[in-house]
């Protein structure tokens, strides 16, 4: 008997349709549950906010070595991080990464310095490792030890006071020097006789050999150091708008600190000698009794002798609302960096000033008359952290969100910048 084919009813053939309908709008689902996930890993691979900062740089034998902090959304060598961390890099001599390394312990981590010693090399900084370090926007006082080939040896947190930060690392024969702050949280009242302007010896196993400090308030702090005919000059601040500038011996003891009125609230940021005098990098308040929102600063150059005495100083007026960060010296020239800013009007709101930042460098000789300056505009904010002298010009570096230093106006990019030594630019990477 032949086999004849089942018709289906009218009621069957409704639920059958029905049926092709349902498994359409499913696939449809699927399909669409597949693009959301798609479009956001997208999102979140070019448009959450990328950062990578140059604190600090400096040239070794084969490249360069650098200190700051990054998520790491575009590195090929580390994970994107939910928070941003500590970040050690050794670049080539073109700029290409030989190695990084991110220092992912706790909840977020920055390195202000790095050097480079026999063993390795030596970098400083900050890190939170608590909760309650995030809330209060503390971090324990950092050094990690590295190979030479990037990878970690050791490890020691500084604490003192409760708020601890390195902002500085000093190589010696027998040891190393680290200087920075340690002060009381936020909303705790009061001082720490051993807080305030820190300054540490160890020796490479990270044994602590001597310890000073100096003010024991909630505004001292060292910001930079250098060391000369066996002494350590070192500037920070010692009160809210006071800066400092004070010498040791390499054994921590203090021979004078003197103060001057009026800088902003970074104080003294930096320092080099020139023959028999020191230069100092900062920033001076012209309207001390004004409001802090009215405060006008400008940048600023002092001039001391050896014994701390305060021998001329240079503001650069033309540029309010300025400051210079980083001072070196070019033969008996000074050059400085730092930047201007201003408030864009149409981010800000009523609570909050948006600022946009310049980048700003000036050429003086010793007598402190300006030769030249350059303010480095963009469309984004440009930050210009260190600079170094090269055989036909300076080297500097930084983190911009400028589309015309390679970002894109969203993201915080290390970049490096050439200038020649009429401060014209040549190249950016």
């Amino acid at each position: 008997m032949s086999k004849e084919k089942r018709k289906l009813s009218k009621d069957q053939q409704r639920i059958f349709k029905w049926l092709k309908v349902i498994i359409l709008i499913c696939i449809a689902i699927i399909v669409l549950e597949v693009i959301y996930i798609i479009f956001g890993i997208y999102n979140r691979n070019n448009n959450v906010q990328g950062i990578d900062t140059l604190n600090s740089f400096k040239e070794v034998s084969s490249g360069y070595i650098v200190a700051g902090n990054s998520n790491f959304k575009d590195s090929k060598f580390n994970s994107y991080q939910d928070e941003t961390k500590a970040k050690f890099a050794k670049l080539t001599s073109d700029f290409k990464v030989e190695f990084e390394s991110a220092y992912t312990k706790g909840y977020q981590s920055y390195f202000n310095d790095v050097i480079e010693y026999s063993d390795g090399f030596i970098a400083v900084g900050g890190g939170a490792f608590s909760e309650e370090q995030v809330n209060d926007n503390a971090t324990d006082g950092l050094i990690v030890l590295y190979d030479k080939n990037g990878k970690e040896k050791d490890v020691k947190r500084v604490q003192v006071a409760g708020d601890t930060t390195l902002n500085k690392v000093l190589l010696l024969d027998d040891g190393f020097i680290v200087i920075g702050q340690s002060i009381l949280q936020n909303m705790v009242i009061g001082n720490d006789p051993n807080g305030g302007a820190l300054m540490i010896k160890y020796n490479f196993d990270l044994e602590e050999e001597w310890r000073t400090n100096y003010g024991g308030s909630k505004s001292a702090i060292f910001n930079d150091a250098i060391i000369s005919d066996d002494y350590i000059y070192v500037v920070g601040k010692d009160a809210t708008r006071y800066g400092l500038i004070a010498k040791y011996t390499l054994a921590g003891e203090r021979l004078w600190a003197k103060s001057y009125e009026y800088t902003d609230t970074v104080g003294f940021s930096s320092i080099v000698k020139v023959g028999d005098y020191f230069f100092v990098a900062s920033s001076k308040t012209t309207n001390i009794d004004a409001s802090d929102a009215d405060k006008i600063t400008e940048a600023l150059i002092l001039k001391y002798s050896e014994d701390g005495k305060l021998v001329d100083e240079v503001v650069l007026s033309k540029n309010n609302n300025a400051r210079f960060n980083k001072i070196i010296s070019s033969g008996n020239n000074l050059i400085a960096i730092g930047h201007t800013y201003k408030i864009d009007e149409e981010k800000s709101t009523s609570t909050y000033n948006y600022l946009v930042y310049s980048g700003l460098i000036a050429k003086y000789d010793e007598n402190l008359k300006e030769l030249k300056t350059k303010v480095e505009k963009g469309s984004g904010n440009n930050y210009f952290s260190d600079i170094l002298v090269s055989d036909d010009g300076y080297l500097l570096g930084g983190a911009t969100s400028s589309k015309e230093l390679g970002s894109n106006d969203r993201d915080y990019r290390t970049f490096f910048l050439k200038y020649n030594q009429n401060l014209q630019k040549e190249w950016y990477k």
